[in-house]
């Protein structure tokens, strides 16, 4: 199956919230870059990236914005 880009984080608690309300709701998510993120925690553009199965994207992405609107800028 192919995966599809979600949401970049700040954190590895950000995206393990967010990966955990997704699970509890059906949709399996995958981290991109979560050990360089936490290596290089304090240098800037060093981002967890939150990837999820296409058909579960239009979904995914309605949680995100309604659960965690402050980490959707649109």
């Amino acid at each position: 199956m192919e995966t599809i880009y979600l949401i970049s984080l700040e954190s590895a608690f950000q995206a393990s919230l967010l990966q955990s309300v997704l699970k509890d709701l059906g949709i399996d998510s995958f981290l991109k870059n979560e050990m360089v993120s936490c290596v290089f925690a304090n240098s800037p553009g060093f981002r967890i990236e939150v990837h999820v199965f296409k058909s579960d994207y239009d979904k995914a992405k309605e949680i995100l914005i309604k659960g965690f609107p402050d980490l959707v800028k649109e």
